[in-house]
This record gives structure tokens, C-alpha cells and sequence, in this order.
């Protein structure tokens, strides 16, 4: 049974959400929760520290506000799928392939709908090429480098693979252990450090540059952001919901959990390592002779967390390019599509080993900032306003524009800032 068959999809069955059955597909709250937390609590944690150091210690106010802009645009989503499913031509697609794209062209048109398949598919895509180079990485640590990292890369993707196969709900308790991983890995990195007789202690050194750098909160913002790769992944798990009304509880929820995990240890990374951070605090925890163990603990947990989250992004690429049609969602064209993919994604993890952070912060600027802010307020205000006949500028809309406005604003200063870093 595949990753996203979360209806029965017996012949003959119809695609509306009555037809749902209690067949082992079917999403609890708490099953719901897994799976977002799975997506949006992600191994961005490493480059997390990175963005205090061009920033600051505000980078905790910017964590903040991205969280609040992310999880109203993660409530959006749901909002525009509930909307999205009156109209007749809805009932022509299996709830399993309602998309981005889907929801694209319920608001914009075919036109709206190939320009966010491109977008979403290249952000996910661009966003699981890091996820690879980044876990090939910590395989090749945890081998004490017997395994290359090359070899690894294409080890761990061809493994997500074939974790699309598996159903929703069993996925979903993968998702659990990705999560409890992920803490594991934080815990191990914080014992690492209390390994060192000294921190660096930044704001005792710099004073106020340890504060803020204006300059740089584009930038920040970027890596922030892209730790919120996951939005185009929202829509299977809403829609496998066993309780949709249930979705804003699960979302705020688990971006509550996130605010926590990232402004923690992206305080704390700043803390101890202070101007000396790399864009992965792993480089930094692999410079901590005394600490062997500990680092051993966290390249394992991160392996895993990662391993077991890549098969969603990747089935989300599939969802986009190849919708699935019909009661069999794997036919022979699809599976055939699926391996040139998990084949391309790794080589390009291979080709990009050396390059992860560029690629992470062009991705986090322009495509992250396009999937998860714009795209998500811009289709729910449009189906809002087709719906339930709102004027576009009425004061019920006031919340979608801002967010709008500041996704444009950051996206273009975000990617300016990062094109400029590549020619410099």
C-alpha cells in the first residue's frame, strides 16, 4: 500500500470524503500531529545557529515571527482544501491528489496551476537534495568514514524510495521515531558542548553587534524559513485526516513544538560557539575531540531523523509532477518516474556535495518563501473571497494581505542577498 492511499480505493469507490472507511489509512489527531511534526521539525535545526550568528540574538524575535507567519499560513492550507472541495470539479479528484497544484488551479486557472507545480516541485526537490547531502554526511560520521559520503547519499535516497510504499498510518509511527530521533540529537549536542571548558559567550565580547545586525535579518530570515520546507507535504495529511476540524488545533500545535526545538537550540548554538558557528553546528560538535560519544549519538539520531522524513517530500514531488489517477496509484509509468527521480536526486546530492549551504539559502529565500508564506494566504484569500462573496480589500482579509506583504518583502530581500553572496 503506498504512502498516500489514505481512502479506499476499492473499485468502484467514490472520491468524497464519505467514502472513507476505517481501512488503516485513516489519520488520528495525535497520528496527524506526528506526521507535521515529522515535516516541520527538521534537520534545518543545524544551520539554525548559523542565522543568529549573522544576526544576533534578535534571530530569537525573527524565529518568532516566522513561526506565527508559517503556522497561519499552515492553517490557510486547510482552510483552502475545505473550500477548494465545493466545487464540482473536486469530485474528480481522489482526495489523495488534492495538491498544490490542485489547489492552484481551483483559484488561478491551468496557468496558475503549472507555475506552483514548477515552484513547489523545485522547492521540495531543491530542499530533499540537502536533506541527502546532509544525511550522507552523518552516515559517513557514524561509519568512522568507512562508507563514503557520496556512497551514502545514494544509499539514503534510494531507501526513501522505497519508503513511499509504506502506508499512511504505519508511516506515520516512523514519523514518531524521526521525532523522538530529532530531540535525541539535540540532547546530544547540547551534552557535547557542556563538554568544553569555555563558551564563547558572544555578547561579553561583541556587546550590541551580539544583539543585532540590521543587515543581515534577510538573510536570517532565509535560513529560518527554510526550515519550513514541508508546507506542500500539509495537504496529504489534511486530507487523511480522520477529524478535519481538528487541523488548526494540530498545526498550531505542532509550530508551538517548533518554536521551542528551533529557539532553544539556535539560542543555545549562539551561546556556546558564538562567532565561530558554521552553517552546520555539527561542524562545530565534530571539533570536540573530548566529546566522541556524544557526537556519535547525535550523527546517528540526525541520520535517522532525516532518512525517515525524506520519503515525504519525495512522494510530494511525485503528487505534483504525476497526480495519481484512478483506484491504482503506482502504475508502471509512475514507479517508472519514481526511480528516474530517486536516480536524479542522487546524483545531484552527489554533485552538491560541497555546495549544501548555497544551495539551502537560495532555497529558503526564493522557493520556501514561495510555498510557504505567498501561495498558501494568496489561494485561501482567493477562495475565500469566490466563497463566501468577501470583497478582497474588507477588513476580514486584513491578516492574508500582511502576510502577503511581509512574504514579498523578505522573499525579494532574501534572494537579492543570497544571489549576491554566489557572485561574491
Amino acid at each position: 500500500e503506498p504512502l498516500l492511499d489514505c481512502e479506499d480505493a476499492s473499485p468502484g469507490a467514490t472520491t468524497t470524503a464519505a467514502s472513507f472507511s476505517d481501512d488503516g489509512h485513516e489519520l488520528t489527531v495525535q497520528e496527524a500531529v506526528f506526521n507535521l511534526t515529522n515535516t516541520v521539525l527538521g534537520v534545518g535545526v543545524l544551520t539554525v545557529p548559523y542565522a543568529f550568528r549573522l544576526s544576533g540574538y534578535i534571530s530569537i524575535l525573527l524565529i518568532f515571527i516566522t513561526i506565527l507567519v508559517t503556522s497561519q499560513t499552515g492553517v490557510y492550507i486547510g482552510s483552502a482544501l475545505k473550500l477548494a472541495a465545493r466545487s464540482p470539479e473536486a469530485q474528480l479528484v481522489p482526495r489523495r491528489g488534492r495538491d498544490f497544484a490542485f489547489l492552484a488551479f481551483q483559484g488561478f486557472g491551468g496557468t496558475g496551476e503549472k507555475l506552483i507545480g514548477l515552484i513547489t516541485s523545485l522547492e521540495i526537490w531543491f530542499a530533499l537534495v540537502v536533506y541527502i547531502v546532509m544525511n550522507g554526511i552523518n552516515i559517513s560520521a557514524v561509519s568512522g568514514g568507512h562508507v563514503g559520503q557520496e556512497t551514502a547519499a545514494i544509499l539514503s535516497c534510494a531507501l526513501a524510495a522505497l519508503m513511499v510504499f509504506l502506508p499512511m498510518r504505519v508511516y506515520s509511527y516512523f514519523s514518531l521515531v524521526a521525532s523522538i530521533a530529532l530531540a535525541l540529537a539535540g540532547l546530544a549536542v547540547v551534552a557535547a558542548a557542556l563538554t568544553m571548558e569555555e563558551w564563547a559567550n558572544p555578547y561579553n565580547h561583541l556587546g550590541e553587534p551580539a544583539l543585532v545586525q540590521l543587515q543581515n535579518i534577510p538573510r536570517s530570515i532565509g535560513i529560518i524559513v527554510f526550515c519550513f520546507a514541508g508546507h506542500p507535504c500539509f495537504p496529504i495529511v489534511y486530507e487523511c485526516m480522520k477529524e478535519p476540524q481538528y487541523w488548526m488545533s494540530s498545526v498550531y500545535l505542532t509550530f508551538c513544538l517548533a518554536f521551542m526545538y528551533y529557539g532553544g537550540l539556535g539560542v543555545f548554538g549562539y551561546l556556546v560557539f558564538g562567532q565561530d558557528l558554521q552553517a552546520s553546528v555539527t561542524q562545530n560538535v565534530e571539533l570536540l575531540p573530548q566529546a566522541w560519544l556524544f557526537r556519535q549519538i547525535a550523527f546517528l539520531c540526525f541520520a535517522v531523523k532525516i532518512q525517515f522524513t525524506a520519503p515525504m517530500p519525495l512522494n510530494a514531488i511525485m503528487v505534483a509532477a504525476w497526480r495519481p489517477e484512478g483506484p491504482r496509484e503506482w502504475t508502471p509509468g509512475r514507479m517508472f518516474a519514481l526511480l528516474a527521480l530517486t536516480a536524479v536526486t542522487a546524483v545531484t546530492a552527489v554533485a552538491f556535495s560541497k555546495q549544501v549551504g548555497v544551495v539551502a539559502a537560495l532555497t529558503g529565500s526564493l522557493f520556501t518563501m514561495s510555498t510557504a508564506v505567498l501561495f498558501p494566504a494568496a489561494i485561501d484569500l482567493c477562495l475565500v473571497c469566490r466563497y463566501e462573496d468577501r470583497a478582497l480589500l474588507s477588513a476580514q482579509n486584513l491578516l492574508h494581505l500582511l502576510v502577503l506583504i511581509f512574504g514579498v518583502i523578505i522573499a525579494v530581500a532574501g534572494t537579492y542577498l543570497s544571489v549576491l553572496d554566489l557572485i561574491q
